[in-house]
């Protein structure tokens, strides 16, 4: 989906491929203008005098038909007009690219006019304030699908050819814009792999031999994907990574320790690649010294092949670089099964690191459930009501700051997914549109309180980002059924659940009686709702919030409200949970369901975190981006000019006035004594004095 934000002297429309800036002068939203009779994502209306477009291609016409050259300067009468463009979106790779995505812009303006090409944009001069009309399509082909046999050669096969989907083979594959979606799997009796899947498949002249074993092949294919190694197995014990041309063979440890030998490898040379890379407009401001520090020259190693890169990189003499690598963004612990081998496209896609699942019991906490038990969210009738029974697990956790649970039970900080998760996530994208449409459902008179806090927070944020919000109370099981069977963006249940299903007034509503699921996200914030929102994915959803257990009023209205802002300010599934979780005490209670890395609202920057602490009469703040899907890619921390990558924390020391005036600038979680707080909020009462 796409949405657009009109900010800086720009209307920025952000998609799930990249993002687009046109230039605008004197712009003014408006409620209406000229129509636009083409089929777009997201459209804004406005006035200015003066817009610049970024274009690779641009067609202008009249109202009759009539084509214009843009080659020479165009003066236009009176008659309205459109300007076609293509844009490529994501940032410039070089030579080496062979990809781009698209997105289209269309411009309606009724003239008199100046049109005239810039270098490689498209100025428009209407001369005075006029109202235009802007509506913004992506182009997003759908992935191919592969075929293999039931094999481990057969997924070897098919990981070999999932690195069709990098743009190029050069560094600039560490940015996520040279990333396509890799083609999806299916296993099945014949093997077919479509001519252009063939074509794109890069040789790079590496190759990962691994044991005939899923195991293997499971943890070993975030690296091979991401050098577009040709992945073999065979009857050696000894995994290794060979390129002869470049004379590298390296030779890892048999599992367990493979896992961490390939999540080692993967990190150091896609970090390389980020400070090697050479991208328009890109400086974070630890680059040169880590370059000097690595002994990388970057014209040099960009120059290199695939292999002769490894094999360079290989030859970093820095004792301690594990030390300089940015924390790994995501992680999943996938049970190595033929019906997970379709979910590697998707992991792929997300760049995740995979390991094998490992997990202890968790004992119960019955004492503290019955002396809590008058609290709990269920109402006057707590005593007669049964919530279903979760075996929660304890993973073994590994590198990673969110973590996916591929595998059986239900894990404690990391969100359970499953294949159809990622199908449904692929189904949402042939079906974009805004504004984003946000129903909130009450059903409990006792929390009105949380319902309306929430309520407020989506209508607060409509005011920025195109977003319809319907409020409904008391709906029977049948009302609720059609809520979650009719197309929403994200449904935020607020109420009852028992082993029965969702409390609605006239008896349960069961996920499992929905044919299909048209509801995208949700958040079912009442007792024990875990079975619920994973029978919602087997529906049709791709991701949710959940509980594992029964919970305190008071607190799943703390993480609801969190949640909710969380959520629309483009924190992803798993991070925006995360983060409400630290306003309770019995935050592991708390969980998601689906694809955790699933962003509802698209924004042009990363989401920012911020971490203070205070020493000596000054405070100390460092920001830190938080996401599942932009590793490689640089975040803007709230306080500094200079963009820092994905994985790295950004720190400056400020006064109490300086860190005010910081807080106050736009809205930022802030983790402050070990405590979730808002920026404004925090700004507001340290300005009152703490």
């Amino acid at each position: 989906m796409m949405a657009w934000v009109a900010a800086n002297g720009g209307v920025r429309a952000i998609g799930g491929g990249g993002e687009a800036t046109v230039r605008t002068v004197d712009w003014e939203d408006r409620e209406s203008g000229p129509e636009l009779v083409r089929p777009v994502e997201d459209r804004v209306t406005g006035s200015l005098s003066e817009l610049r477009v970024p274009v690779e291609t641009a067609t202008l016409t009249d109202a009759s038909g009539r084509r214009y050259g843009l080659a020479e300067p165009v003066a236009l009468d009176r008659g309205e007009f459109l300007l076609d463009c293509r844009l490529a979106v994501g940032a410039s790779a070089g030579p080496d690219a062979h990809r781009e995505p698209e997105m289209e812009l269309y411009c309606r303006f009724d003239g008199p006019a100046f049109v005239r090409r810039v270098g490689d944009q498209i100025v428009v001069s209407l001369g005075e304030e006029r109202p235009v009309t802007l509506g913004f399509r992506e182009h997003c082909e759908d992935p191919a699908t592969i075929t293999v046999p039931p094999t481990p050669a057969g997924v070897a096969d098919a990981i070999s050819h999932l690195s069709a989907a990098l743009r190029t083979t050069g560094p600039a594959r560490s940015h996520p814009s040279m990333r396509d979606h890799p083609p999806v799997v299916e296993v099945g009796d014949e093997r077919s792999i479509p001519d252009a899947v063939e074509a794109s498949t890069p040789e790079t002249g590496i190759e990962l031999q691994v044991p005939e074993s899923l195991e293997y092949l499971f943890v070993g294919a975030p690296l091979a994907y991401y050098l577009g190694a040709t992945v073999t197995v065979g009857p050696e014990s000894t995994p290794k990574l060979v390129a002869p041309s470049a004379d590298v063979e390296c030779r890892f440890r048999e599992l367990p320790t493979f896992q961490h030998g390939v999540a080692r490898l993967l990190r150091q040379v896609f970090f390389y690649d980020t400070l090697v890379r050479d991208l328009d407009g890109e400086s974070p401001a630890c680059r040169d010294a880590l370059l000097d520090r690595f002994d990388l020259d970057p014209a040099t190693v960009r120059s290199l092949t695939p292999a002769e890169r490894l094999a360079r990189y290989f030859c970093v003499t820095e004792p301690d670089f594990e030390e300089f690598l940015p924390e790994w963004h995501f992680s999943t612990y996938a049970a190595p099964e033929l019906d997970n081998v379709g979910s590697l496209p998707y992991l792929l896609d997300a760049l995740s690191l995979i390991y094998l699942p490992e997990s202890s019991e968790l004992r119960g906490t019955e004492l503290l459930e019955r002396t809590l038990d008058d609290f709990y969210r269920s109402g006057s009738h707590a005593s007669r009501r049964s919530v279903a029974s979760v075996d929660r697990v304890d993973p073994e956790l590994r590198a990673g700051r969110i973590h996916a649970w591929l595998a059986g039970g239900a894990p404690i900080d990391a969100f359970k997914t499953s294949p159809r998760a990622y199908e449904n996530r692929r189904r949402y994208q042939d079906r974009r549109g805004t504004p984003l449409s946000v129903t909130v459902v009450l059903n409990d008179e006792e929390m009105y309180d949380e319902h309306a806090a929430v309520a407020d927070i989506y209508e607060a944020r409509a005011a920025d980002l195109p977003l319809s919000v319907d409020i409904q109370e008391h709906l029977t099981s049948t009302e609720l059924a059609e809520v979650f069977a009719s197309p929403n963006d994200f449904v935020h249940y607020i109420g009852h659940c028992d082993a029965d299903g969702l409390e609605c007034p006239d008896g349960r509503f069961t996920a499992s009686s929905l044919d299909s699921c048209e509801t995208r996200t949700f958040f079912l914030n009442a007792c024990g709702s875990y079975h619920e929102g994973l029978e919602l994915i087997e529906r049709g959803s791709v991701g949710g919030a959940v509980t594992l257990t029964k919970v305190l009023d008071r607190q799943a209205a703390k993480v609801g409200t969190a949640f909710a802002r969380l959520l629309v300010h483009g924190f992803g599934l798993e991070p925006a949970m995360q983060l409400s979780r630290r306003r309770i005490m019995m935050g592991k209670d708390y969980a998601v369901v689906g694809d955790g890395t699933y962003t509802l609202a698209p924004t042009p920057d990363s989401p920012v975190v911020g971490f203070l602490e205070r020493e000596d009469g000054t405070f100390h703040l460092s920001c830190e981006g938080l996401t599942g899907r932009r590793i490689g890619d640089c975040f803007q921390p709230a306080f500094a000019e200079e963009s820092a990558y994905h994985g790295m924390s950004t720190e400056t020391v400020l006064d109490r006035s300086e860190l005010i005036d910081v807080l106050s600038e736009r809205p930022l979680p802030i983790i402050y004594d070990n405590e979730f707080h808002w920026s404004d909020d925090l700004a507001a009462e340290l300005a009152a004095g703490d």
